[in-house]
Formats: structure tokens, sequence, C-alpha cells
């Protein structure tokens, strides 16, 4: 044997495997190891096969090559019929193939496209000619094998083939992917791996077949057949399955044929000849009589021109869901979008991450981690073969639909003369039948709820009566047991007491003693046995009563959950809400400010106004933008050149009062001032006088008020209240003049963070100024800067090119008050301001963020102090 070729040794292996297959399934394995005695049994076995000669190689290639016994043929010849047949021989309409299909040689080969993510997708191609009766067959054969990408699949999970056939048929308007989850009972098939599907079942039927081979479909539906309702495979005229019943949902309607295939290119022949001959006579597809079957029209569309449809509406009133209600009573439309794209991969079995994010309907996250999908090429490539493949398109896109720059960008891939351009506007109040819809929606998700509550009370129902009877068991266990307890004590004594009673007989007798004592002795057992008897009635008495006590009534268990009904409030209501949004709010708030209604000036051939007409319809639309423009951010917005030149100018001067007041206090004058003033203090004399309160907005220049500047007495709060009020000021004008729209004059009071941080470069936290909220804030600096109606407003009317010395003209006013209060022993005017109020470091990258994305009005957000900040504000 060691002697013998490489190929004989092989072919010994081969041999070997099959013998002991063979033993296991006859079960001589397992006597031969009894017999042998277990493990030393099978070493001697494993001897006595190696001692027996070996065959020679020719032999053993000839029992490897022995072929498989053909099936039993079930089919009979087809009898002559004279009806007429189709006129129009079957073909393959562009719209019953998905959009990776490219046909050449006049439809009889199909091959997919393969760019830009395109090999990932199964292509389908669904046939012209259904077949409702008869006995016909149809024809497809491999001819080309395209590579693949390998990460197009999972590493876990059950295994998909990268490139496969399957053929079979289906019902019109379903899927045009074979085995789409979606319409498993709609699609019956054979693929290249051997097996038949049907009803989302595999069932492995026969062989496989592979490239350059001809494999025929034939479906009997003859009622007088006795293989009616079937549909069998056969590989270069050999039978290769027995014939496959077909489910009861496809029984008794019109069968395409179909073929579906990835990263090959097949060859269909529908007939009327079959290219290989079975064991047979059976006509072709194309052979057909006009009885047997169905045929769709040649797909000319009416007017002679496709239509691509355009709706346009609001953010989460009912887009997609008028489009879902429209496709389902128009299913010659395909959409294009991203949601169709993802269910379309899905179909074709990409594995997709289980931490997907939700996105939007808009534009959802892909999630299938492939080049080609997530760089979104394949939205690309979608929009470039479009508009070469004629059929009717609904251009399905929510924010771009409402931006009319997108939607002329749009109109001009669609620009063919074949084409029909039509905006449907899907706006203001639903029609009855989207509210009934809607209605619908809410009540099922009401009952739901309902359903899911009341299973939870029935469990604790359940349980509870569980516990009680628990308790009830042990009580009545309890109570035995005592019982039992008590009768043996009782039992005991009376032995005792009998043994007793005998032993004092016994011991009388011999004395000659005890009439009296006999006497008595009988005496205490009749009183006993009286006790004893008092005993048993009253335990008698006491089951009687726990008879006579009347039983808890049950409550009747419900078996079904109780049916809810909408409110009054719930149908008025005209949207659903959904878990998903349309559109992203970030995305609504960078572009709302430019969107419009679709004219036709912008190239359409027709506008429609699905629900309100189109004056109420314009209404309804300017009202949202408004609405939605008091309450959403302008996430575009930057700062001006001119705000930036104002601030410039505002932290020049900011920065030279402050020197101003150092240089001040330095001062000798200003130092033999302060100690004439501490000196008058101590002896309890009164000082001076400051400048009088009521010409303080009349002095013209404030760094020289008598020769001292009106600031002399600020502390770290004054200078931080006085900057507070430039910046909340000098916002509202910048925010003005910056957006320059009139239907958004002031800043929405929960977004003045998010507007500070941007305009500043920083955050204002209430905590550093001593308060708890932005409100108590907003009360430190009431004269300059409110908020009212939900707006942040000012009193003030003058404009930044004018006196900035105002702010602080403002605060010294602010702390006279201040002062006289404290004077008066007011502690409460005291303020706790911390040295991050005045030198607050600029937000990080990831602090900006945070505060962009929640930028709310409580004023939470912690801004940190500089470094050094504390010994600088001290110095000041």
């Amino acid at each position: 044997q060691a002697s013998a070729p490489q190929p004989a040794r092989a072919l010994r292996r081969t041999l070997a495997a099959a013998r002991a297959g063979e033993r296991k399934k006859d079960g001589t394995e397992e006597e031969d190891g009894a017999k042998g005695g277990g493990a030393a049994g099978g070493e001697g076995a494993k001897e006595e096969e190696e001692a027996k000669p070996a065959e020679t190689p020719a032999a053993e290639a000839k029992a490897v090559e022995k072929p498989a016994e053909p099936l039993e043929e079930q089919e009979a010849d087809a009898p002559a019929d004279k009806r007429s047949t189709i006129k129009e021989p079957p073909t393959f309409r562009t719209q019953d193939t998905t959009l990776n299909v490219l046909p050449m040689m006049g439809g009889r080969v199909l091959r997919p496209l393969t760019e830009g993510g395109m090999q990932f997708f199964v292509a389908g191609a669904r046939a012209t000619v259904g077949l409702k009766a008869g006995r016909y067959a149809f024809e497809v054969k491999i001819f080309e094998s395209l590579p693949l990408d390998e990460h197009a699949w999972s590493s876990h999970g059950a295994p998909t083939p990268k490139h496969f056939v399957r053929v079979g048929l289906s019902t019109s308007g379903s899927s045009l992917v074979l085995g789409d989850p979606a319409s498993t009972d709609a699609h019956v098939y054979f693929d290249n791996g051997g097996h038949f599907c049907a009803d989302g079942k595999w069932t492995p039927v026969g062989k496989r077949f592979a490239k350059d081979r001809t494999v025929a479909v034939v479906v009997n539906l003859d009622a007088k057949s006795p293989n009616a309702n079937t549909i069998s495979l056969f590989v270069d005229g050999v039978r290769a399955s027995q014939p496959q019943a077909l489910p009861e949902s496809l029984k008794g309607k019109a069968l395409y044929p179909h073929v579906s295939f990835r990263n090959m290119s097949v060859q269909v022949n529908l007939g009327p000849q079959l290219g290989k001959a079975l064991p047979f006579k059976c006509r072709g597809v194309g052979d057909a009589a006009q009885a047997d079957v169905s045929v769709v029209e040649g797909g000319e569309p009416k007017g002679g021109k496709y239509e691509v449809l355009m709706p346009v509406g609001y953010p989460d009133e009912g887009t997609f869901e008028w489009l879902d209600g429209f496709l389902k009573k128009n299913p010659q439309y395909v959409e294009l979008s991203d949601r169709k794209i993802i269910e379309w991969a899905v179909s074709s079995g990409l594995w997709r991450g289980t931490t997907v994010g939700k996105g939007s309907l808009d534009k959802p996250e892909y999630g299938f981690q492939l080049h080609g999908m997530e760089d979104h090429n394949i939205r690309g490539v979608l929009q470039s073969v479009a508009p070469v493949m004629p059929r009717n398109y609904v251009v399905m896109e929510v924010r771009n639909n409402l931006l009319e720059a997108e939607r002329k960008n749009a109109l001009r891939r669609f620009c063919a003369p074949y084409f029909k351009r039509t905006a449907v506007v899907v706006m203001g109040e639903p029609d009855e039948e989207f509210k009934a819809s809607q209605h619908e929606k809410l009540l099922k998700k009401k009952q739901l709820s309902s359903d899911n509550a009341w299973r939870v009370k029935q469990a604790e129902k359940k349980r509870a009566k569980q516990q009680a009877e628990a308790k009830k068991r042990a009580e009545e266990m309890k109570k035995k047991i005592d019982a039992e307890r008590k009768k043996k004590e009782a039992e005991r004594k009376q032995k005792q007491e009998e043994a007793e009673k005998k032993k004092k007989e016994d011991a009388a007798k011999q004395d000659g003693e005890g009439k009296e004592e006999g006497k008595a002795e009988e005496e205490k057992d009749e009183e006993k046995k009286d006790e004893e008897k008092m005993e048993v009635e009253e335990g008698k008495e006491a089951e009687e009563e726990k008879k006579d006590e009347p039983m808890e009534p049950e409550e009747e268990e419900e078996t079904e959950p109780p049916k809810v009904e909408l409110t009054d409030e719930e149908k008025s209501t005209w949207f659903a809400p959904k878990p998903v949004a349309d559109c992203k709010e970030a995305v609504i708030a960078s572009s709302f400010a430019n969107w419009s209604l679709p004219k036709k000036e912008e190239g359409f051939d027709e506008v429609k106004f699905e629900w309100d007409k189109e004056a109420k319809a314009t209404e309804y639309f300017r009202s949202k933008v408004l609405e939605k423009k008091k309450t959403s951010r302008v996430e575009t917005l930057q700062p001006s050149k001119w705000f930036q030149d104002r601030h410039a100018q505002w932290k020049k001067l900011f920065a030279e009062w402050q020197k101003k007041q150092e240089e001040f206090k330095a001062s000798p004058a200003q130092k033999a001032k302060l100690a004439k003033r501490e000196e008058a203090k101590q002896k309890g004399e009164d000082e001076d006088e400051e400048v009088s309160t009521d010409d303080i907005f009349s002095i013209a220049d404030i760094c020289d008020v008598e020769g001292e500047p009106l600031f002399k007495d600020f502390e770290l709060a004054d200078w931080a209240l006085a900057q507070l009020r430039y910046e909340l000021w000098m916002l509202q004008i910048a925010f003005k003049r910056d957006v320059d729209d009139p239907d958004r004059p002031k800043i929405p009071a929960q977004h003045i963070v998010w507007y500070y941080q941007r305009y500043f470069k920083k955050a204002v936290t209430p905590k550093n100024f001593g308060v708890e909220n932005f409100d108590e804030l907003m009360k430190m600096v009431k004269d300059t800067a409110a908020v009212e109606d939900d707006h942040l407003t000012t009193p003030l009317s003058i404009e930044a090119d004018e006196d900035l010395s105002y702010f602080v003209k403002s605060t010294e006013e602010a702390r006279r008050e201040r002062q006289r209060r404290i004077d008066a022993g007011d502690e409460t005017a005291r303020l706790k301001v911390a040295p991050a109020a005045l030198n607050a470091a600029p937000l990080k990258p990831a602090e900006t963020r945070k505060l962009g994305a929640a930028g709310k009005f409580a004023g939470r957000f912690v801004s940190k102090p500089a470094p050094g900040a504390a010994a600088s504000a001290a110095k000041t």
C-alpha cells in the first residue's frame, strides 16, 4: 500500500469512508463493535480490514463513477392542442425588472449592473405572461459569473451565497427579488444550490446546477394531471427534482416566470421551443394557449410619457404615509429614496449592523459597512441609471423637495421627452381616507398599550390569587397539624391515666383498701369523660360555624382585554406620532428658511395640490414656517464682521476703563483721600457725598467726573455685570443685523444660551453670578435685557454706534442702589460673584458641541475660569 500511486490511495480513503457510512447507516458498525468487545473489538476489526487485499484502482474508480439512478419520470407527453396561442411573445418589461438589470440581445440575456455598490444587490426580472392553467416550461442558463467583494457578508449567522440564480414563479405586483421576506407568500422558486423555497421555507430537493447548464422549470397547472399545481426542475433535460407542490397562497392565481440573480449573467428562453429536450413533450411559455395565460399590457404609458412624481410635504405631516398609500394603489411607480435602497439591500440578504442609529426616514443610516454603500455611491448610481430606464418614478426626499434649487437639480436628470414631470403638494388638512388610516394607527397603538397593561394586571391578579391560595393551604395544614398534635396528646394522657388507675387499683386490692378511693376515681373519670365530650362538641360547633361562614364571591376572570376607543382629542389628530422623524431637527433648522412650494416655472409640467387647494395650502405652509422660525435656531449663523469690529471696540474700552481705575486707586491723592475717609469713619464722622444719582446718565466723560472716574468704586461683581449688560444687548443687535429676516426679529428664550456661545465663544453660567438659574440672572440686568413673550428683549433704544459707556453708567446706578440697601442693613443685597463670571475660559470643541446640541434656557452649562483669572480679578 505504501508504494501504491497517490490517486489509488485517495480512492481507497474515499471508499473506506463510504463503507463506514453505510455500516453506520445499517447499524452494522454497532454490531461489530459489540461482538468485538468495545474498543478492543474495534481495533481487531481495523486490523482485519487492513489485512484484506486492496482492491485494484480500476475497480475502485469504477465504483466511484457509478452514476446515480435517475428519478422516475411522472409527466406524460402533452396532448395536441388546437386552441389559439398568444400573439405577442413573452418578454421582460423595463418596469418589471430591478434597476440593476441590463437587458441584452432583445431581452434574451440579462446582465446585472455591478458598479458603485450595485454588486451587492440581487437583480430580478418578471416575464409579461402569467400562467393560469395547462403545463408549460421555460429555460434559464448561466453563462457568466462576476467577482464579488468578500466584505459583503457577515461572519456569523446563516451563510448567504455570494453568487446565485433563482428561477421560479411570482404573482403580479410582488417584489422583484425572489426570496424577499416581504413577499414570501407570493414567490416559489429553485436555486442553484439544489433547494426549493415556498412560503419562506427552504428544502433540499435535488442536485445543484452551475455555469453552462440549461435549467428548465416545468409548471403544471393542468387540473386533470396527477401532478396538478406542481413545479419541477430539470437540468440539461434530466429531471433534477420531484414535482413540488405549490403553496395554497399561489393556487388559482396567474403565476409569472421569474428569475433573480446576483453577480451572474443569465440567458432566459421563454419559448416557444425549448433548447434542451425533456423526457416528455412540453410546450414553452411562448407557445401557451391564450386561454391558459394572463398577458400584461405592453407597458406603453398613458399619453406616451412616463411620469416622474415629486411629493412636497411638511416634515412629519404625512408625506411618507401618503406615499405608502399611493404606491399601494399604483404599484407601477418606483420610489427613489434611501429607505427603498435599504429595503432592497435587506431583501438581497445584506447584513445590517444591530447598532445602527435610527437617523431619519428621509436620510436613514445604512449600517452595512460596505464600500459603495456607506459613502452613498449607490445613491449616485441610481440617480444616473434611473433616467435611462424609462418607467414611472417617485423622487422621494422630504428636505430636498422643499428646496427650489434641489428640485431643479432633480428635474434636470429627467429631462428626456418621454418623462412628464409632476409635483404633488401634500399640504394642509388631509382627506378623510388619510385621516381614517391615521386614526386606525392611533387606535392600534392604543389598543396594544391597553392589551399590555391588561396582561400585566391579569398576571398580578393571578399571582395574588396564587399567594392567597398558598396562604390558605398553609393555614389549613397548620390547623390539621395542631389537631393531630392535640389528639395525640389526649391519647397519651388517657393512656397514662389508665396506667396510673390500674396501678392504684392493684395497690388497693393488695392493701384491702380502695372502696372510697375507687369511688372518687370513678367520679374523676366521669368528669374527664364529660370534658372530652364537651371538647368534641366544641370542635363540631367550630366546624359547623366554619361551614356557615359566607364564601367571598370570586371575581369573574376576563378572558379578553377590553376594547379601547379614541377620545375626541385623538380623533381630531391628523397625523399619528411616529417613532422616527421624517428629518432630523438639525437638518430642518439649517434649511427651512429657504423652503418653498413648487411652481411650474421651475420646470414642472404640472403642479398638483393633493389636499388643500393652492391658496389655502400656501397659507398653511407659510404659517408652519413662521411657527418654526419662532422656535428653531439658525444653525448656519456666524458672527459678522460688523459684530467683530464692535466687539473689539468694546474690549478695548473695557480694558482702558479697568486700567484707569487701577491708576486712579494707585494715585497719591486717592490714597490720601481713602486714608482720610477711613479716619473719619473711625471717628464716626460723615463721609464725603458721592456724585448725585439724578444726573448720572448726563455725564459726558465717565473717566472724569470732578477729577474721578465714575467707576472708581467698581469691584469684580460690577465689572462682570457691566460686561454682561453689554453682551446681552449686543447679542440682540447683532442677531437682528446678521439674520436679516423680518420673521425673526428676536431671539427665542430657549436659544439664548446657544446664541450667546455662538457669538462670544463662551458659556454664561448663572451660578458664577451667585444665582441658581437664568431667570434670576436676567433680573440682575433688567435695565438692559429681559425675557418677554418667550423672546429676549431690551428696553434700550440706543444703537451700537452710540455711547457704550451707558452700560457702565447703568452698572454704577445699580451699585449705588445696592450699597444703600447694604448700609440700611439689607445683607441680601450683597453679591457673590465668582471670578469666572468676568473671565470665563473659551469653550472646548467638545463643550461647544454639547452646548450646540442641548442649548437650553435653564443656564445649566458650567464655564471654567481661565488660568490666573482669580489673581487677575483680585488685582483689578
